[in-house]
């Protein structure tokens, strides 16, 4: 029977001061994306969007194998490291060719991502 009984008698738990915010925040206060988009004409500089490159199992193999060494937190990462480790290799004549593709393309990103979304 006295798993039955009632466990008000106990005191509760003191769990010390309130937690309050130091600054409190209305929803007027927070200026949306969406917002921004109505009042000005906002372009977004960069848009991200996934894709995926085929590659086979020995270069997944060796993306992982940096993974695993921790010199890198993930594939995605480690590729991105060797890209940018290319990149810096670059002659300075390449290397302005290089930025002026990828400018175009990142243009072309935003220009598809704003068409979409209308």
């Amino acid at each position: 029977m006295s798993l039955v009984q009632s466990n008000r008698k106990k005191k509760s738990l003191d769990r010390g001061a309130p937690i309050k915010p130091e600054h409190t925040v209305s929803l007027d206060d927070v200026e949306t994306i969406e917002n921004r988009k109505e009042s000005s004409n906002f372009v977004p500089d960069r848009v991200t969007q996934y894709a995926n490159v085929r590659i086979d199992n020995h270069i997944r193999n060796k993306l992982e194998g940096l993974v695993s060494l921790g010199l890198a937190k993930s594939q995605k990462e480690a590729v991105n490291n060797a890209v940018e480790y290319y990149i810096s290799s670059l002659s300075t004549e390449d290397r302005r060719a290089f930025k002026t593709v990828i400018e175009t393309l990142e243009g072309r990103d935003v220009r598809m991502a704003s068409t979409r979304k209308h």
